[in-house]
Formats: C-alpha cells, sequence, structure tokens
C-alpha cells in the first residue's frame, strides 16, 4: 500500500492498448457495478514499478456518450478519494464499468471499488484450501480386442 507518512499522491494511467491487454490476463473480482482486473507490474524503468495505475473501460452498451463520459469523471473522482487505500503499489488496474453504475450514489461507487480491490488481493480458493486429491492417471489403453461378432438369429 502506500506509505501514511507521504502525501496521497494521484494514481497513474494505463494509457496503452497493451498495457489494458496485459492486465485482462490478470486476476479479477466482480461487484454489480463494475469489474476489476488487476496484474502485478514486471520490473521496468526505475521508479515506474512502484506506482499504482489504473485504467477506464466504459462500453457503449453503458450509455451514449454524455453517459460515458460522466461515468468515467465519477469513477476518476471515486479513485482519487480512494488514493490512500486504492491498490498496491507496483500493481495495474482496469475498471471495466456497468450500466448500473449510471444509477448508484457515490458512496456505493466508492466501496465497490474498495470491495472490488479487498477482492482482488484475496488470496485464491485454490492455494488457500486443500481440496481434493487428482484423480490418478488412467493406465495406457492395452490392445484393442477385435469387435465381437453379431448374434446370429436362427431361422424358424
Amino acid at each position: 500500500m502506500t506509505d501514511p507518512s507521504q502525501p496521497p499522491r494521484k494514481p497513474g494511467r494505463l494509457t496503452k492498448r497493451a498495457e489494458f491487454v496485459a492486465v485482462a490476463k490478470g486476476r479479477r473480482s466482480s461487484t454489480p457495478r463494475l469489474t476489476l482486473q488487476a496484474r502485478e507490474r514486471s520490473a521496468g524503468p526505475a521508479g515506474a514499478a512502484d506506482a499504482v495505475r489504473f485504467g477506464l473501460t466504459v462500453s457503449r452498451k453503458v450509455g451514449t456518450a454524455t453517459e460515458r463520459n460522466r461515468v468515467k469523471r465519477r469513477l476518476r473522482s471515486a479513485l482519487s478519494a480512494l488514493s490512500a487505500e486504492a491498490g498496491h503499489d507496483g500493481w495495474d488496474y482496469v475498471v471495466v464499468a456497468r450500466r448500473d453504475i449510471l444509477a448508484a450514489a457515490f458512496p456505493t461507487l466508492c466501496s465497490d471499488i474498495s470491495d472490488a480491490l479487498r477482492g482482488v488481493h484475496r488470496a485464491r480458493r485454490d492455494a488457500a484450501r486443500p481440496g481434493p486429491a487428482p484423480a490418478p492417471a488412467r493406465p495406457a489403453p492395452g490392445p484393442v480386442s477385435p469387435p465381437r461378432p453379431a448374434p446370429v438369429e436362427e431361422p424358424r
């Protein structure tokens, strides 16, 4: 997370398509109004790996251009309001908005983002809880037996 002794800084932005595609291959967490995708960034230029970066995706399914722009403004505002707890250093995030986000109150929007952030960084079920032992491998098939002849009916 961030150091409380330093003033909160504005999160960075994802701008290139390749960055969005890379994040889409990572973890994800969903709420009724948005989906959050996250991926830890590999070490790059000095100082670049420690900043949190966000990208926004608001498709035409969400609404008209005016509505999409309103959603993006609200998401940017919510991310800056949550800057102290918004993400882990060295991670990239993409917020994918859904249609229901238009009617959501601002505090609900903020809680959705923080819930999704917690969900992305929660330990995975696979690693946290051991499941049943995997099934043993099947033995290789042996020689194939010839097909059985069809039963012959006797004439009456």
